[in-house]
C-alpha cells in the first residue's frame, strides 16, 4: 500500500458510490473503514503515513470518526517474532478447536518468519482464522499475545479473496534480491521471477475473486522480453479490461524518470473475444501530454493512439507479445509465413571475457599478421596469422560497413579459450565457433536508431553484441537483407520487441513470406555494392585505395 494514495483515492470514489445508493455521508465513512478497504506493507513508516491518510480523508467526510475508535484494515507484514513451536502449545487461549488452532498458528509463525523479506507475497490456505479469533478474543494476556493477534489479523487478509487488487509494486530485477527472497520467488513465481513487478501481478490474480479485477502500474518489460513469455501466456488466458501504455516521463513532476511503464486492468476471468482498450501514449513527450490525450480517450474525441483489439491476436505471435497496436494484416502474415529461424540459422558469436585485451582497431597492429579472408577454423590455423577481422556490431549502418575490429584468434584462440579469472574460472565463450569466418546476415545488438541490417563478408568471427545469421545459399542472405531493410522489417521487430536491445530470440521469430523468385535480390546486390564503395572510401579503411578528391 506504500504511504495509502491509492487506498485514499479509493476512499473518495466509494463514498461516491455509497450516496449514489443512499447512504449518509458520515455512515459510509465508518462502513468504508470496516469493511472496504484493505492495505498491506512491509515499512512500519510507510504504514503509519497510510494509516494518517487514510484517518484524515475520513475526517473530511465525518467530524465524529476519530472518536469511534475504527480499527483500520491496514497493517505492516509481521516479521520474525521470536516465537517457537513451544510457545504456541503454552499460549492460555481457548480455541472451539484446539488442535486446529496450535496448527494454524505454526503455519502462521512459520510462513511469517521472513515476512519482512517476502511481505504480502506469503499465501495462506485452509486457515479456520474464525476459530483462531474465537480464542483470541479472551481477556487472557501472554508475552507474545500481540505479535499473535496481527500475525491472525494479516494472514487472514492475506488468504481472503477481494473484489479489486490495486498497487504500484515494487520493481527489482532478480539480480536486486537477496537469497531470501529469491529462493523465495524462485519456488512458487517461476514464470514471474525475473522481476518482482512481474512476481506481484501473479499474487495480486491470486488474491481476487474469479469475477474480479487487479489494476497495476509496472515497467512494460513483462509485454515483450522473453524472460516473461511464461508470464504471458497466464495473462494471455485471462481478460486485459484496458491499458494505458505509458512510456517514459509518466510522472515528470516526480523526478523526470526514464522508466518505461504501462498501467493496466486485468480480470482473472477468460472473456473469449473481449475487445480491449489499448492506449498509446509512449510517442507523447510529457506527463501533461499524456494527461491530455488520456482525457480525450474518456471523453471519446476521435483520436489514432487509441486501439481495440482481442487478446486471441497476441496468441499468435511467437512469444505472445502484447502488440496491440498491430494490424490484422500483419497478424496474417505471422500465421501463414515460416519462422525466420526456418530459412536461415541465427547464432550468438564469440565472448571473449576481456575485449580491451583480445580486441584492436585493425591498424593498431601489424598489418602483415592480420589474416582478412579466412574461410574456416583450419585455414585460420594454418596462416599462422595472429589477428582476424571480428564483427562487433557498431553504428547504425545498412547493407555494409562496420569493418573496424580484429580480434586474437591465434592458434585456433588458444589464448582466449583458456582465458580464466583469479580464481581459475574460464571467462570467456567461444560459442558456435561452426560458423566462425562464414559470411552471413548481421546486426547490432543495440538498436537505438532503428534496426539495420549488413552483409558480412567471409572471414570474420562474430560477436556477442554482432548478431548473426547463416545460410549456405547467398541468396537466400541477400533476400533476407532486403526484406529487412525496409520500413517494414523494423516494424515488425519493434512488435516483437519495442525495447532497443535486439536479441537472437526477437530475430528467430520473425515471418518470413518467401519469394522463390528472390525479385529482390539485384536491388540488394547494388545497394552492398554501393555501400561497399562508400566504405572503401574512407582512410581508414583496410581496403582503401585513394581519396577521391585526388
Amino acid at each position: 500500500m506504500g504511504s495509502g494514495h491509492i487506498l485514499v483515492y479509493a476512499f473518495d470514489v466509494l463514498i461516491q458510490l455509497y450516496v449514489a445508493e443512499g447512504f449518509r455521508e458520515r455512515d459510509a465513512v465508518e462502513l468504508i473503514l470496516r469493511n472496504n478497504l484493505y492495505g498491506l506493507d512491509i515499512d512500519k513508516r510507510a504504514f503509519q503515513l497510510a494509516y494518517f491518510a487514510l484517518m484524515m480523508k475520513a475526517r473530511q467526510y465525518s467530524r465524529r470518526i476519530l472518536n469511534k475508535h475504527i480499527k483500520l484494515n491496514v497493517y505492516t507484514v509481521p516479521g520474525e517474532a521470536g516465537i517457537s513451536e513451544s510457545d504456541i502449545k503454552l499460549l492460555p487461549m481457548n480455541f472451539p478447536d484446539q488442535e486446529k488452532a496450535f496448527e494454524d498458528l505454526e503455519t502462521l509463525v512459520t510462513n511469517f518468519k521472513y515476512g519482512s523479506d517476502l511481505g504480502s507475497l506469503i499465501e495462506f490456505k485452509d486457515i479456520d482464522f474464525e476459530n483462531l479469533k474465537s480464542g483470541l478474543n479472551t481477556e487472557n494476556i501472554s508475552l507474545f499475545d500481540d505479535d499473535i493477534r496481527k500475525m491472525v489479523c494479516v494472514g487472514e487478509l492475506l488468504q481472503q479473496k477481494y473484489d479489486i487488487a490495486v498497487t504500484n509494486p515494487p520493481y527489482m530485477g532478480s539480480s536486486g534480491m537477496n537469497k531470501i527472497l529469491s529462493d523465495f520467488v524462485k519456488k512458487y513465481f517461476p514464470n514471474s521471477k525475473s522481476d518482482l513487478f512481474g512476481v506481484f501481478m501473479e499474487r495480486l490474480e491470486k488474491m481476487v475473486k474469479s469475477s474480479g479485477y487487479y489494476s497495476m502500474i509496472t515497467q512494460h518489460a513483462w509485454m515483450f522480453l522473453s524472460s516473461f513469455e511464461k508470464l504471458r501466456n497466464k495473462i494471455n488466458k485471462q481478460t486485459i479490461v484496458n491499458m494505458l501504455h505509458l512510456g517514459t516521463r509518466a510522472f515528470e513532476e516526480i523526478g523526470g524518470e526514464v522508466v518505461q511503464t504501462t498501467a493496466f486492468v486485468i480480470s482473472p476471468a477468460d472473456y473469449k473475444n473481449y475487445s480491449g482498450s489499448y492506449v498509446r501514449l509512449v510517442d507523447f513527450e510529457n506527463h501533461k501530454l499524456k494527461e491530455e490525450k488520456t482525457v480525450a480517450v474518456i471523453e471519446k474525441e476521435n483520436t489514432d493512439y487509441l486501439y481495440t483489439t482481442t487478446q486471441n491476436n497476441f496468441t499468435k505471435i511467437p512469444g505472445q507479445p502484447i502488440s496491440y497496436w498491430v494490424s490484422e494484416n500483419l497478424i496474417h502474415d505471422f500465421v501463414i509465413g515460416k519462422r525466420m529461424d526456418e530459412v536461415v540459422t541465427p547464432k550468438v558469436g564469440l565472448q571473449t571475457g576481456d575485449n580491451n585485451y583480445f580486441l584492436r582497431e585493425w591498424w593498431e597492429v601489424e598489418h602483415d599478421k592480420i589474416k582478412f579472408d579466412a574461410k574456416s577454423i583450419p585455414d585460420a590455423v594454418e596462416s599462422g596469422k595472429k589477428w582476424f577481422p571480428y564483427n562487433k556490431g557498431g553504428s547504425f549502418r545498412r547493407w555494409y560497413g562496420n569493418y573496424d575490429y580484429v580480434v586474437n584468434w591465434e592458434n585456433d584462440g588458444q589464448e582466449i579459450r583458456n582465458f580464466v579469472d583469479d580464481k581459475g574460472k574460464l571467462r570467456s565463450r567461444p560459442q558456435n565457433t561452426e560458423y566462425y569466418f562464414k559470411e552471413a546476415i548481421t546486426w547490432p545488438l543495440i538498436t537505438s536508431g532503428g534496426l539495420s541490417v549488413r552483409y558480412r563478408e567471409y572471414g570474420s568471427i562474430h560477436d556477442v553484441s554482432g548478431m548473426s545469421a547463416f545460410s549456405d545459399n547467398v541468396d537466400v542472405i541477400y533476400y533476407i537483407i532486403g526484406m529487412l531493410n525496409t520500413p517494414l522489417g523494423n516494424n515488425i521487430l519493434r512488435i516483437l520487441n519495442p525495447t532497443i536491445n535486439s536479441q537472437i530470440g526477437d530475430f528467430r521469430n520473425i515471418p518470413v513470406i518467401v519469394n522463390q523468385k528472390y525479385e529482390i535480390i539485384n536491388f540488394v546486390q547494388q545497394a552492398i555494392l554501393l555501400t561497399k564503395e562508400d566504405w572503401d572510401l574512407n582512410e581508414n579503411t583496410w581496403n582503401f585505395k585513394i581519396s577521391p578528391l585526388i
